[in-house]
């Protein structure tokens, strides 16, 4: 059994009847299907799993879009790095109570949040002033790309064709906006290149949370600590480069940095992590193709970015790459 069998594998007693009868029941079924009184509890558990993965993936384009205003008015560094100190802290502080309980758990958490947060998050945000907001997204999605890589050498099995066909399709989709970015002169390639590395910790960051972070872990406390720990080697970097106090503080300032901060890190982590928990890293992956769609409409309607054909079309070989190389 690979990694993803383990982490994608229903439960042992999903499907199964509440108690055995002497008598066989009414209304035949086939072996091994689900009771009918089991069957909206599936569905129910499906929905809410989709509307948590649509939830995510729109407060995740709007991240691009709030990190790439807010950066007209501060560094990179103090936009992510005040954004998840002040995120941390807060989830930090109102589940203090688990913190005895999940004190061994604390350096993998620290590990965790120096991937996703240190690591994908500080990195996107200083790749984002090089980079549209469509572009960033674009790239983001191709983690599920490297998921199924790492999966593939960990556990030393072949690479299915239908995994390696999303591969193909998924560096295509992504080569496509580069090269378009490019040649509309919104995106360079320096950040073309701090947007893959930022995507390569994210990826590692997901292949390894069902290691990092385990399943009686406080979710909340999880993405606090990740966030708290992240956050103070992007401030570090901010105050050595005496960037730390930022020129456009105002009003708009605090509310891109209540949303980054509330919304994005806070909400759009946590929702995260209960994907992964809920369905494995894998198929969690299959939510990252949704991004680029969002991000892409947005930052034409509130940043005035362009959209072309070219662009539009990129999108469909990335989203059918996530959803073939997710596949068991």
């Amino acid at each position: 059994m690979t990694m993803d069998d383990r982490n994608d594998a229903p439960h042992p007693g999903a499907g199964t009847s509440a108690a055995a009868s002497p008598r066989p029941p009414a209304t035949a079924t086939t072996p091994g299907s689900p009771t009918p009184a089991a069957r909206p509890t599936t569905a129910v558990t499906t929905l809410l799993t989709l509307a948590t993965a649509v939830l995510w993936a729109l407060l995740w384009a709007l991240a691009f879009i709030t990190t790439k205003l807010a950066l007209e008015d501060a560094s990179p560094g103090w936009v992510v790095g005040v954004r998840c100190l002040a995120a941390g802290a807060v989830l930090v502080a109102l589940r203090a109570r688990h913190l005895p309980a999940a004190r061994r758990e604390l350096g993998r958490l620290t590990l965790a949040g120096l991937l996703t947060t240190t690591g994908y998050l500080g990195v996107i945000g200083f790749a984002l002033p090089h980079l549209s907001a469509g572009m960033a997204a674009v790239l983001s999605s191709g983690t599920p790309l490297l998921v199924v890589t790492l999966t593939v050498l960990s556990s030393r099995s072949r690479l299915r064709p239908v995994h390696a066909a999303g591969l193909v399709l998924g560096v295509v989709g992504i080569v496509m906006s580069a090269v378009d970015r490019l040649n509309l002169g919104v995106v360079t390639v320096g950040g073309i290149v701090l947007g893959c590395c930022a995507v390569c910790c994210l990826a590692l960051g997901t292949f390894l949370t069902p290691y990092l972070i385990r399943p009686g872990t406080d979710l909340f406390l999880a993405t606090g600590w990740q966030s708290l720990t992240g956050a103070v080697p992007l401030l570090l970097i901010t105050a050595c480069t005496g960037d730390l106090v930022p020129d456009g503080m105002g009003p708009r300032l605090v509310g891109l940095m209540l949303y980054l901060a509330l919304g994005a890190s806070i909400l759009g982590m946590t929702l995260w992590l209960l994907l992964i928990r809920r369905v494995g890293p894998s198929r969690a992956s299959i939510a990252q193709f949704m991004p680029p769609l969002f991000s892409i409409a947005l930052a034409a309607a509130l940043l005035g970015e362009p959209v072309t054909l070219l662009e539009a079309l990129a999108v469909v070989p990335v989203a059918l790459s996530t959803v073939l190389t997710t596949r068991r």
